[in-house]
């Protein structure tokens, strides 16, 4: 098996790899344009069997994907880790990811600690929502002003871009109230990732305006986010909604210890 960075036919072999495994294929290809330096896959034979990538920030390092096969081994899983630390030129900087409860024994071993546990939230798409509400009555008063301010205050630096150009797809429906903002995608033809979702803390109105708003338009897709579980104004909106949580995450980090706002964190 080679572990090792990805070469120049990475978003062709990829084709294959979503074909059986739920992901972001528009991430993926663009956190790796991005930095290839900090991009690694493992090869089977040359087709891709896992892969691992982060996106560098100013103060912080998101390691915004870790996919694999089924059955590939731990050790691999580890290599392509440790691949990825030895390479991060991270200045001590704050390492961030969302591990599940499978993967948590693994960071820890590299030295991550926990900060906060995660629900991944599951809706299983039974129909639109009628309601009064119209779309472009929350869609944005100024989004990019409100989406910019919003998520820098709930992260502690400036996503913008990240958010904007390499999350960001044709798939795409942002929408914004003064008090947050909401933007969800196609993982595939059936499935919708919400991510992120931010909103000041105690605008639990406008979240569920937002969250009606989605279903009305996405309801019946099925749904994920991924939520802090200990923040009961956002596990309660999501429970009322009929979202159920079927497995447990973790945040967590290296280095200092980030300081996010879990109270605002919609959608991970």
């Amino acid at each position: 098996m080679f572990i090792g960075w990805h070469t120049e036919d990475f978003p062709k072999k990829l084709d294959t790899f979503v074909q059986d495994n739920l992901c972001d294929k528009n991430l993926l290809v663009k956190t790796w344009m991005e930095n290839k330096t900090i991009c690694f896959g493992a090869y089977q034979d040359e087709v891709l069997v896992g892969m691992i990538g982060a996106y560098v920030f100013k103060n912080s390092i998101l390691i915004n994907n870790f996919y694999y096969k089924e059955d590939l081994e731990f050790e691999a899983k580890e290599r392509l880790l440790s691949l990825l630390l030895k390479n991060i030129n991270n200045d001590n900087k704050t390492i961030i990811v969302l591990a599940s409860q499978d993967e948590k024994a693994l960071f820890e071993k590299y030295n991550f600690n926990e900060y906060a546990p995660f629900y991944k939230a599951w809706y299983s798409g039974s129909g639109g929502m009628g309601f009064n509400t119209r779309v472009d009555e929350i869609e944005s008063l100024n989004y990019v002003e409100n989406l910019r301010k919003n998520d820098k205050y709930a992260f502690g630096e400036d996503r913008f871009f990240y958010i904007t150009q390499i999350m960001m797809k044709q798939s795409s429906l942002l929408l914004s109230t003064p008090n947050g903002y909401q933007h969800s995608y196609a993982l595939s033809k059936s499935v919708i990732k919400i991510s992120p979702w931010i909103m000041k803390s105690g605008a639990f109105d406008d979240a569920h305006k937002l969250l009606k708003e989605l279903l009305h338009h996405r309801g019946l897709k099925k749904i994920i986010s991924f939520i802090p579980s200990k923040v009961k104004e956002i596990t309660d909106l999501y429970s009322y909604y009929k979202f159920d949580y079927v497995q447990n995450y973790t945040l967590m980090y290296m280095n200092k210890k980030p300081t996010i706002n879990l109270d605002m964190v919609y959608g991970f």
